[in-house]
């Protein structure tokens, strides 16, 4: 390998991991269930500065034995600070545990548990 090719590599390297440094995965999600609604309210901290080009990308409900209920793609998050979002689940009973996993366009996800009442 010659040292130009070599210090492209390192330079390539470089800028990945800078790139990386200014993402961070979803925090701080916040679950609810209105019962009335059957619909379960997700929000998560997720702080960026182009919501078009950095955002929550999925959002992925499982039941408790991992059975997909739900998926959605996103090609923006509602603000900057933030994604939220509702969706109805239908037929979900209560003591249902529910695994709801949010991941980032750029990098990293997050899952958290709720028990249906």
């Amino acid at each position: 390998m010659t040292i130009k090719k070599l210090l492209a590599l390192i330079s390539l390297v470089a800028v990945m991991a800078a790139s990386a440094a200014f993402a961070q995965p979803p925090s701080d999600m916040t679950l609810s269930w209105n019962g009335a609604e059957s619909a379960l309210s997700v929000s998560a901290a997720h702080q960026v500065n182009d919501r078009t080009k950095h955002f929550i990308m999925t959002m992925i409900v499982k039941d408790g034995d991992g059975k997909q209920l739900l998926m959605k793609r996103y090609t923006e998050q509602p603000t900057d600070a933030g994604f939220s979002d509702k969706v109805t689940l239908n037929g979900v009973k209560p003591g249902t545990k529910l695994t709801v996993e949010l991941t980032c366009n750029i990098m990293g996800s997050l899952a958290k548990d709720i028990t249906i009442n």
